[in-house]
């Protein structure tokens, strides 16, 4: 097995240092990890593909590339010279190491731990995915309808997929269809007040989890399936043997929401990017965690001074083991973690330049378990 933890053990021993930076230096002059503190950033492994690559990497807390997923589309553009072409618009890696990546509107592909292509689906898949205890894949997909509101306009209206390995459909859930059930819910304003090319944008599917809250309130149980639409500002949840939208929460509070996720004590924590549509900006990013039984926020995170942390378009937000939290700025190419208290205790600056000079974007980034990278790593390397 390679001595990957011996490293870190050994790292850890400086407790907090700076790499690649210098007083006064520019954020756009940074690049990969600048600031750590070993003591207590969390032991975990980081996951991240820029917006213009067909290239997902994993790091250690130190910044140190352990392993990368690379595959090339076979005739078709790559998105630095040509547009998006097929350049992935959000990876993950499987417990298995295999790695499931977007193409957006085009496909969903997996791919091993050597890059090898081993399933795909073409679909409008954009955003999210989730594959399932039972090799079933959830998959954010779109297709182009008549607006509800208006049979005149053409949209692209979201739709969830579940597949099977063999590529069957055994559900799916049509965004169109829930209108009225998401108006009751939320009280949210039908027709939109402005008009979209799709509608609501689901940038999230999280099937819940096991969870403490299921007991007291059933709408919480474990297998239904918790959405964030960014353009209704509104996330919620559906039935997953009904497809009803039995709670929702967000308008009139969130600003163009990402990735809410369910953490271990029930709870609902959700990326509030700021910006919606251009009305009625914020000017910052913060991260919220929600009692779904209350509709209280319990705790949340914004810089000082509030406007050091704004991502107008995508974001992530994961609770990590040692109760800190793993934060994409999306837009910045720029991620790092925070305690509950606000300290940003681990720093990385995307070194993926794009030709016009712009540090590239991020969507998400992903934490991985010593423990799993590890014995992928021993099997692999």
């Amino acid at each position: 097995m390679k001595l990957f933890v011996t490293i870190l053990t050994l790292q850890a021993a400086l407790l907090t240092f700076n790499l690649n930076t210098a007083p006064g230096q520019e954020p756009n002059e940074k690049s990969g990890v600048t600031y750590v503190n070993m003591k207590k950033a969390a032991p975990v492994y980081r996951l991240y593909s820029s917006r213009h690559t067909q290239t997902a990497h994993l790091i250690d807390v130190c910044g140190k590339e352990v392993h990368k997923w690379h595959y090339n589309m076979k005739g078709h553009v790559n998105e630095k010279t040509s547009g998006f072409g097929m350049t992935w618009h959000y990876a993950e890696m499987l417990p298995n190491g295999h790695l499931l990546a977007i193409i957006k509107d085009k496909m969903l592909l997996e791919l091993d731990w050597n890059s090898n292509l081993v399933w795909k689906i073409d679909t409008r898949a954009h955003h999210d995915f989730q594959r399932l205890q039972n090799g079933n894949t959830l998959v954010v997909s779109r297709r182009d309808i008549s607006a509800p509101w208006d049979p005149d306009m053409e949209i692209a209206s979201d739709i969830i997929y579940e597949y099977t390995p063999d590529k069957e459909i055994v559900w799916q859930w049509k965004a169109e269809e829930h209108i009225e059930e998401l108006k009751k819910q939320a009280d949210l304003p039908h027709p939109p007040p402005d008009e979209f090319n799709d509608w609501p944008h689901i940038n999230t599917v999280e099937m819940l989890p096991q969870n403490p809250i299921a007991g007291k309130d059933s709408r919480f149980k474990a297998g239904n399936i918790l959405f964030c639409g960014r353009h209704i500002n509104t996330i919620w949840v559906v039935d997953r043997n009904s497809g009803e939208v039995v709670w929702a929460w967000g308008p009139e509070i969130l600003r163009g929401p990402h990735m809410p996720t369910m953490l271990p004590n029930g709870h609902i924590l959700v990326y509030d990017n700021g910006k919606w549509k251009g009305k009625n900006p914020r000017g910052y990013t913060q991260i919220i965690e929600l009692n779904p039984l209350t509709n209280e926020i319990v705790w949340k995170y914004k810089a000082a001074p509030p406007e050091e942390f704004y991502s107008p378009s995508r974001g992530s937000n994961e609770l990590l083991p040692n109760g800190n939290v793993l934060i994409a700025e999306s837009d910045s190419g720029h991620l790092f973690e925070v305690t509950r208290d606000g300290e940003v205790v681990w720093d990385f600056y995307n070194p993926d330049i794009r030709e016009n000079g712009q540090r590239d974007a991020l969507y998400r980034t992903i934490p991985y378990s010593y423990e799993l990278v590890n014995k992928l790593l021993s099997i692999w390397e």
